[in-house]
């Protein structure tokens, strides 16, 4: 792994809008408790076996049990008439003046778009086009859900540490307002916005120091995008929902579960103690999931920000926006080693270790 990689500047955007959760009815809200996505935190029946990871997730879900937004208390949504790329844009302005860079230098834009403008079209065009970057500058849409910012830095560290450009352009958004059906549960889990990060050179021991990222193609069928029964390209209404219920609570337990030793492989490639790590970016999927791996990891020192309870979840763009928001808080510092772990449906995990800051 090149470690001179790292982030120069990182900018987010979230609409004005706030929807707060009495925007769901009583009524709805009180026929969450009796839907199969709602019953994830169900307690164990008295003949089930449970893992170390499942009991993990059971003591973390535990608290939540009784609420039905799952320690969700706001989150952003897109006004009428706004498209994601839109948010991206913003999101990069803002990047690209906190890293302080011409942006005719950026040589590349990777995009991750949960809903993308158009069909086959990239985001990635659109960005590039509003931003008014170079012809030259390579553009591509990064298909990984809430572990893309992970595997975009890993990407970018190939490309900028194996010399063949100089400033990147990583950007993420959740446009999942316009996914979700409104007596569903999980509706009221997710917001909108959009995170953006250049990234360039640093010193040595600093940046990006190590990382991984794996996959699981047997929980491909959990939480998806289209049309129940079909395909998403059949007549109706595409959103999201759950292919297959029993591989969702399966898939918490095995990313709780492997949390650990993906984390931990990340830490030793660093040439880290866990002892060492200063703060720990993890993906916002859910309201106990940072306690959870975190502890698991075994990195209970760690400073942290949970966003999750203000914002929803905002699949690849969580860890860059607890980035944003512990850098502009003061929690996280010039050389700071910093831990982040991801995960996501299909199923991936990520991980990442970067010595925060160091730029020359």
């Amino acid at each position: 792994m090149n470690n001179d990689v790292g982030i120069y500047g990182i900018g987010t955007y979230l609409p004005d809008q706030i929807r707060s959760n009495d925007w769901w009815s009583p009524e709805v809200v009180a026929q969450w408790f009796k839907r199969p996505e709602g019953k994830l935190d169900r307690p164990a029946a008295s003949d089930e076996v449970l893992s170390e990871g499942a009991k993990l997730v059971m003591e973390a879900m535990k608290k939540y049990r009784d609420d039905p937004f799952k320690g969700a208390r706001e989150r952003r949504v897109m006004p009428d008439g706004m498209v994601t790329s839109e948010m991206e844009v913003r999101a990069a302005e803002e990047a690209i003046e906190r890293a302080g860079v011409d942006r005719s230098q950026i040589d590349f834009v990777l995009t991750m778009t949960t809903l993308p403008d158009y069909l086959v079209t990239p985001n990635a065009c659109a960005v590039h086009g509003a931003l008014g970057l170079s012809r030259n500058c390579y553009t591509l849409q990064v298909e990984g859900g809430c572990s893309a910012f992970l595997m975009q830095l890993q990407l970018a560290a190939q490309m900028i540490g194996g010399g063949a450009s100089r400033l990147g352009l990583l950007v993420q958004s959740s446009g999942t307002s316009r996914l979700l059906l409104p007596n569903h549960p999980h509706s009221a889990w997710f917001g909108d916005g959009a995170t953006a990060v250049v990234v360039g050179a640093v010193g040595r021991g600093f940046g990006l120091q190590a990382a991984t990222y794996e996959i699981d193609g047997r929980y491909v069928d959990g939480l998806v995008c289209g049309i129940p029964g079909g395909r998403w390209w059949d007549q109706g209404r595409i959103h999201a929902y759950v292919e297959r219920q029993d591989l969702t609570r399966q898939l918490l337990v095995t990313h709780i579960h492997e949390s650990q030793r993906v984390a931990r492989s990340v830490i030793t490639a660093a040439g880290w103690e866990r002892e060492q790590v200063e703060f720990f970016a993890a993906h916002q999927g859910f309201a106990w999931f940072r306690e959870a791996t975190q502890g698991h990891i075994g990195i209970t020192q760690a400073r942290f920000v949970d966003t999750f309870p203000w914002a929803g979840s905002l699949l690849g763009a969580n860890i860059p926006l607890v980035l944003a928001t512990a850098e502009r808080d003061g929690l996280l510092r010039e050389g700071d080693r910093v831990l982040s772990f991801g995960v996501a449906a299909g199923a991936t995990m990520a991980a990442s270790a970067i010595r925060w800051g160091g730029r020359q």
